[in-house]
This record gives structure tokens, C-alpha cells and sequence, in this order.
């Protein structure tokens, strides 16, 4: 079947400082679908993703092949017969829908087909989910994809980070959400979170290639 997505984006907030955050999930996935751009097949594609995923998470992984246009950075990505464009927007979560928007007005794509990649808290630490449109859960990455780009009828590979545990001080404090997602990863959940990253990034590409049913049957569960 047809591809139906050409645009995966990956949702953070640009700078070392975030790098590695909760918040910057969408980022790293798409980091390592570009640094594995180029597998031919499934095999490749699987050992591709693995070394590149404990890359990211260690500060190593080669990101060139991106270029910087009216605050995004753009790529190709070509993958077991898939291409596509990425795109990380660099204006800070909360406005990633303006220069989205301008990238899709002049490639003259529709939302409809447009992947976004980002964090859940509302999803455990490890866990993967596929939809499409529906409500932002209050995400302010995806309220400013809706608000500006014409609506919610992207797809959304919804990456789990969790919430923090329960009876700590982030969990009772007013801004412990904010703070939580914006800390890094502990050394304890890195195999955590490279298994996690490997299963998001095959998610995109399960959905591309394969079809929303595909996918869902396949991650979410």
C-alpha cells in the first residue's frame, strides 16, 4: 500500500539543556530514524535503531543531515522503501505549531498526513500508542499543532513517560508535572527508555508503511 505519511515530527524544546529530558522524547525518536536512515531491511532497521537509540541517550549519536529553516530543523528520512520528511520545530514546545505550519504550507501537505512524535504522561514509563486526532490531553505541543495547522487529523505516536511516583514531592507539589517532565532520565531507566525509543521510532515507521490498524494491533497494548 501507499504511504500515506511523508512528515514525522518530533516534539521538544531545543538546546543541550533539554536534550535528554522527559519532554524531548519526540526529539530523540526522530534523531534516531535519521541517524538509521538508509536501512534496507527489517534486520538492518532493527540493529540500526538499537545502536542508534543507546547513542542518543549517551550524547553520541551523529545528528548531521539536519538543516536549520524559520525555526525547525529539517531532514529526509528514507527507510525499507519509506520516505518521508522530519521535522523538530525550535521554538519551544508550547508554539511547535507555527513553524510546523509553515513547512507544511510550503511543501503543500495536509495535516491529515503528518505523524507527530511526543511524551504521555498520562502513559507508564516504556509504553507506545498509535492514534489519530482526538484531543491533546493537555499537551501544549499538540494544542499548538491543532490550533495552528488546520486541525487534529494528524497521527500521534504517543510515547510514555509516566508521572511522577506517587508520594513524592513532585507528585504533591503545583508544578511537580512541569518539573518532572522537563528532568532527565535516571541512569536506572536507560534500558528502559532505549527500548522505548526503538519501539516508537518502529511504530512511525509500522504506521507509514503499514496502515493505522497495522500499527495499533501491533503497539497497542
Amino acid at each position: 500500500m501507499a504511504a500515506q505519511y511523508r512528515t514525522v515530527v518530533g516534539l521538544g524544546n531545543p538546546g543541550p539543556r533539554y536534550l535528554t529530558t522527559r519532554h524531548n522524547v519526540g526529539f530523540l525518536v526522530t534523531d534516531i530514524l535519521r541517524a538509521s536512515s538508509g536501512a534496507s531491511d527489517e534486520d538492518q532497521l532493527e540493529s540500526s535503531l538499537a545502536a542508534n537509540a543507546k547513542a542518543a541517550l549517551e550524547g553520541s549519536l551523529d545528528r548531521t543531515g539536519w538543516q536549520e529553516r524559520a525555526g525547525r530543523l529539517e531532514a529526509s528520512l528514507s527507510i525499507c522503501g519509506w520516505s518521508a520528511s522530519l521535522v523538530k520545530p525550535q521554538t519551544f514546545m508550547n508554539c511547535s505549531g507555527e513553524p510546523l505550519q509553515d513547512f507544511l504550507s510550503f511543501k503543500k501537505t495536509p495535516i491529515s498526513e503528518v505523524i507527530v512524535v511526543h511524551d504521555e504522561i498520562d502513559l507508564p514509563l516504556g509504553s507506545v500508542r498509535v492514534k489519530v486526532d482526538g484531543g491533546e490531553g493537555g499537551h501544549n505541543g499538540l494544542r499548538s499543532i491543532s490550533s495552528t495547522c488546520g486541525g487534529r487529523a494528524y497521527a500521534r505516536i504517543r510515547v510514555g513517560i509516566g508521572k511522577p511516583p506517587p508520594g513524592s514531592p513532585l507528585a504533591q507539589s503545583e508544578d511537580g508535572v512541569a518539573t518532572w517532565v522537563l528532568s532527565k532520565f535516571t541512569a536506572e531507566e536507560r534500558l528502559i527508555v532505549e527500548e522505548l525509543l526503538i519501539r516508537a521510532a518502529k511504530a512511525v515507521v509500522v504506521l507509514a508503511r503499514e496502515g493505522l490498524r497495522t500499527a495499533q494491533n501491533r503497539f497497542n497494548r
